[in-house]
């Protein structure tokens, strides 16, 4: 079993930047936790970020600190009542190549690892040590035995420092600690003589990085087709695909890779991307789920990637993967294309009017795509209407069902501009772009800014889900708007005068059982302000536990 550690770009940056301030005496900073189990790894996922001021402390020296009591309780409280694993960051004052902990850090640590395993029940503690140069990290699993006797029981706690094998820091990046570099190493990867051109102008450990990616791509139609054909021909090798559509023939005016054989047996877009990636490398590992986001199945499997890609058409699909993306710290990269064209009166001929396209990189703990307006809870609730209450939805001109138009060279336009991006994640060789914009009657390109929103449902550590992982199921949207939208008969209604009234929907009795205020949007489930420490600590236990498989 591996064990690693993943925070965001701007928890990292933080924790370095108060660890490093000043070097002439120790500083200390505590995370708490939630956790992403997969096959053969636990991944620690860094929720809050607690820094220690000069008065938390009874000793502050270059040698040593030693935390106050009251702060101490203050952190285990917060860390009991949200089931969350601290994982502690200290400094060292030298200035070694490699950071290692000392005497005093091992006593100090086996001991609190069995103050919180006895507290919490078995909880795990983590630490972390960093000097300019390096960091070492470790997590501490304690093994507790009772012993009966006659008249009491003896317990026992035996903590255990296991090394973390990398620390991500946040936008593809990654840091391998001091102790992981020393234990065995695993072979080089091969670099195919496929990528000498790009080998050339990057290196072989940049071709290296993007092949130990794995990309999970949601929406494999147009803009997704192309994203996937341009990563493996950048050197993607592990894949999650995700669709739930097939091939039809007014697709094959942009899908790469499809035939018109593919659109008359209906075969799958994620077989076509499929092929796709294959026809790159044919030893690629893809994993092709035909089905929706919606899907715990994908799910499962998008939560082991270590970037998403929403290239999806709607903004059901993009919230759910939003959510998760935050949730469990994984980078997300959103991307789409509009057209719009009118008619005009007189001559009835076609105007355009808007060709524009963009993709956005969310700051993952300063903003998301529900901050930067890039989803609508409301449209995505309507969008998971049932079918009759899309008919209402369709005729009080909420919802459109029109297809949209698309242009092949267009869609691979954004594709190109957001794979460049994510090159550049991987070996920065050019200011970055957080949010791009495409104007093609400009023509021009226009970085946009996002405002961080500190009390986002979605992505503040405050009233959110950020870095929960396993610790919080991911909703079940396609029930929640049931709940929202009863069942209808649908009876004929009158039609709204204005769009901005209340549209309230029939019950199957006839009466108004939902109704929704369209400029609170619509009510789908976010996080809970106050969890259920019960129901997460047994989600984390779980989470923990060895299973056969591993």
């Amino acid at each position: 079993m591996d064990y690693t550690l993943a925070l965001t770009r701007h928890a990292y940056e933080t924790l370095t930047e108060h660890l490093l301030s000043d070097c002439s005496r120790e500083q200390m900073a505590v995370t708490l936790c939630g956790v992403n189990r997969l096959h053969q790894e636990v991944r620690l996922l860094v929720r809050d970020v607690i820094l220690l001021p000069p008065d938390a402390f009874n000793r502050q020296s270059s040698a040593a600190l030693e935390v106050k009591p009251e702060v101490q309780a203050l952190i285990h409280r917060r860390a009991a009542e949200h089931s969350l694993i601290q994982v502690d960051w200290h400094s060292h004052t030298d200035d070694h190549a490699a950071v290692h902990f000392s005497a005093v850090d091992d006593h100090y640590e086996a001991a609190q690892a069995a103050y919180l395993a006895h507290r919490m029940d078995g909880v795990p503690y983590g630490s972390v040590v960093v000097n300019a140069r390096s960091l070492d990290a470790r997590l501490w699993l304690t093994r507790i035995t009772r012993k009966t006797e006659t008249r009491h029981d003896e317990i026992s706690y035996h903590p255990d420092a296991m090394p973390l094998a990398a620390v991500f820091t946040g936008d593809l990046q990654r840091r391998i600690p001091v102790s992981a570099q020393q234990g065995p190493r695993a072979p080089t990867p091969y670099v195919s003589p496929i990528f000498d051109r790009q080998v050339r102008a990057f290196g072989q450990e940049f071709q290296r990085q993007v092949g130990a990616l794995r990309v999970g791509v949601v929406g494999v139609g147009a803009i997704g087709g192309a994203m996937v054909e341009y990563l493996a021909r950048l050197g993607v090798r592990e894949w999650v695909l995700v669709d739930p559509d097939a091939v039809e023939i007014s697709n094959l005016n942009r899908l790469v890779n499809a035939s018109t054989t593919d659109a008359q047996k209906q075969r799958p877009k994620v077989n076509v991307a499929r092929s796709t990636i294959h026809q790159c490398a044919p030893r690629a590992y893809v994993r092709a789920l035909h089905t929706d986001v919606f899907n715990p199945e994908a799910q499962h499997a998008l939560k082991s990637c270590d970037l998403l890609i929403a290239a999806t058409d709607n903004h059901s699909s993009r919230m759910a993967l939003n959510r998760l993306a935050v949730q469990y710290l994984i980078p997300l990269v959103h991307l789409g294309f509009n057209i719009n064209a009118a008619v005009e009166p007189t001559t009835q001929e076609h105007v355009i009017t808007d060709v524009s396209g963009e993709f956005a990189i969310p700051d993952l703990g300063r903003w998301c795509l529900q901050c930067a307006g890039i989803v609508d809870p409301q449209q995505a609730g309507w969008e998971l209407a049932s079918p009759a209450q899309r008919a209402v939805l369709r005729q009080r001109g909420y919802v459109a069902d029109t297809p949209a138009p698309a242009v092949h060279h267009l869609d691979g336009l954004i594709a190109a501009l957001a794979t460049t991006e994510i090159h550049n994640m991987v070996h920065t060789f050019k200011p970055r772009h957080r949010y791009l914009v495409y104007d093609a009657l400009k023509p021009e390109l226009v970085p946009l800014q996002v405002t961080p929103n500190a009390t986002c449902p979605v992505c503040s550590p405050d009233y959110g889900v950020l870095g929960l992982g396993d610790l919080e199921p991911l909703p079940d949207y396609r029930r929640s708007a049931k709940v929202q939208l009863p069942p209808s008969t649908l009876p004929e209604l009158p039609l709204a005068e204005q769009k901005k009234e209340p549209l309230a929907l029939p019950g199957e009795d006839g009466k108004v059982q939902a109704v929704m205020p369209l400029p609170d949007g619509f009510p789908l489930p976010q996080a809970k302000h106050f969890p259920d420490p019960q129901a997460r600590a047994r989600r984390l236990h779980v989470a923990m536990a060895e299973s056969p498989v591993d």
